[in-house]
């Protein structure tokens, strides 16, 4: 789908999926292998440097990228952005579609975790991007998100008082692997270590990482590279895991962190209707209305830490899982 959208000149492209489930993977893979004119910016750091995205930020990045991809084709393209190109975005963006029109290139600026632009403060980057459409006609973009809904409000494509209203766009979902797919996955991996893993222990192993791609491949390096025991690998995986899913809930549901706590609590307990988790937090931590218990549990679906399957909220991460199951309130 990404190399048709490219062959196609489509210029919005959304990759979404849940952590880990390899969206960053395929967009470097696709951009490397099919020799795409691109740039990376990983927005998500920017915020952790910031603590917003900062246009100055945001330009820098840009620039930085731009000039390393053109250094790799041998051109010195140090000077075309002039002194105060950090102060207009739409300046960086106008410049390198020059350059690319120059060049007859069409080129991409991708956005890994795009979703964190909607805290640009007073900059507003859907518009930019929507400006960037209408008049560039040598750029496109393919933004990820792994927090679906926060991505999702960020375009608000569906408004049509918004920025995006009306531009037309590819989205890819990406999934788990199935349990097919998870053992080539993993197959080729120990093929290339020259280790032969039984069909019990690969099927073991995707059912218990859920067939996410980025869990599986801490497996596979601890079994295949470290040649630990499978106890062991899974062992270690989830160490590591925990400490990744720990943090990006304390540094994502900081505000109300106690009642997101209980709501999780309650659904890896297998408490998953409404109102079934509504009678556990009661029972819990005391009463709750209605439209509080519903605007939790929506950003708890918008921030990819869980979703919701007819009518049932699950979990979505196997490493959150194991911890909330492990946790005392």
């Amino acid at each position: 789908m990404l190399e048709e959208s490219i062959r196609l000149k489509e210029k919005l492209v959304i990759i979404y999926g849940v952590r880990r489930v390899g969206k960053t993977s395929l967009l470097h893979v696709f951009l490397n292998e099919k020799k795409v004119p691109y740039i990376l910016v990983d927005v998500r750091d920017i915020y952790s440097e910031n603590g917003y995205i900062s246009l100055p930020a945001i330009c820098e990045a840009l620039i930085s990228e731009f000039e390393r991809f053109t250094g790799r084709l041998g051109f010195n393209e140090r000077n075309i952005f002039d002194g105060d190109s950090h102060e207009s975005l739409t300046k960086v963006l106008r410049t390198i579609n020059e350059w690319s029109a120059n060049k007859r290139m069409n080129f991409v600026i991708a956005f890994d975790e795009a979703q964190y632009l909607r805290l640009g403060g007073k900059t507003k980057y859907d518009g930019i991007i929507a400006w960037s459409l209408d008049n560039l006609s040598n750029v496109g973009y393919i933004l990820t998100g792994s927090e679906i809904g926060m991505l999702k409000d960020f375009l608000n494509y569906e408004d049509a008082k918004a920025m995006l209203y009306g531009r037309f766009k590819t989205e890819i979902t990406l999934g788990r692997f199935d349990g097919e797919l998870g053992k080539q996955f993993l197959r080729k991996g120990f093929k290339e270590q020259k280790l032969k893993i039984e069909e019990a222990e690969l099927d073991n192993a995707i059912a218990q990482l859920d067939g996410i791609a980025g869990w599986l491949t801490y497996y596979g390096y601890y079994r295949g590279v470290k040649k630990l025991p499978y106890s062991k690998a899974m062992e270690n995986v989830y160490n590591e895991g925990s400490k990744i899913v720990l943090d990006e809930v304390n540094r994502l549901l900081s505000k109300s962190r106690g009642r997101y706590l209980s709501l999780l609590k309650a659904i890896a307990e297998g408490i998953g209707s409404w109102a079934e988790i509504k009678r556990y937090i009661t029972a819990k931590s005391g009463s709750i209305s209605d439209t509080r218990l519903s605007s939790l549990l929506d950003s708890l679906i918008k921030f990819g830490f869980i979703e919701k399957i007819e009518n049932t909220y699950k979990i979505t991460d196997p490493m959150l899982l194991h911890e909330m199951k492990k946790l005392s309130l």
